[in-house]
């Protein structure tokens, strides 16, 4: 596993969701990749329709784009980030959070969630948790 490589997209996907959720209060689903020369890219701004769409829809759109630059071996990382509800405990129940589904090309594949709650005008985050999961985009 490239710990590195892996922190530093990480890095970047929470700081931008963070980022817009302290701007707009929400985020709709983006991406980041790590390409080859170790440069990271975001994905694209959606269109106004798009933004109308299911996000479950979106986060496929972007899930086949990722894949089919995995496969082609454009990227070194790839990862979606998305504003969810997850329930970390059974006595706490569902809570907000930032997730990062994040691959990469060595096999790795982990799901990372940074929990936040609203106080106001202001965000509180909690502590990150992850889990492994299964690969999606470097199949």
């Amino acid at each position: 596993m490239n710990r590195e490589e892996l922190n530093l997209i990480l890095d970047l996907c929470l700081s931008w969701g963070c980022e817009q959720l302290e701007k707009d209060g929400f985020f709709h689903p983006f991406a980041f990749t790590l390409q080859p020369d170790g440069s990271l890219q975001r994905s694209g701004e959606l269109t106004e329709d798009e933004k109308l769409q299911d996000p479950e829809k979106i986060i496929a759109q972007i899930q086949a784009m990722l894949s089919s630059g995995c496969r082609q071996n454009l990227y070194k990382a790839a990862a979606i980030v998305i504003d969810v509800k997850v329930k970390r405990f059974v006595k706490e129940g569902f809570v907000k959070a930032v997730e990062v589904q994040l691959e990469h090309e060595d096999g790795t594949a982990v799901d990372v969630f940074l929990p936040y709650r609203k106080n106001g005008n202001r965000i509180e985050y909690g502590a990150i948790f992850s889990s492994a999961m299964d690969k999606t985009m470097f199949v």
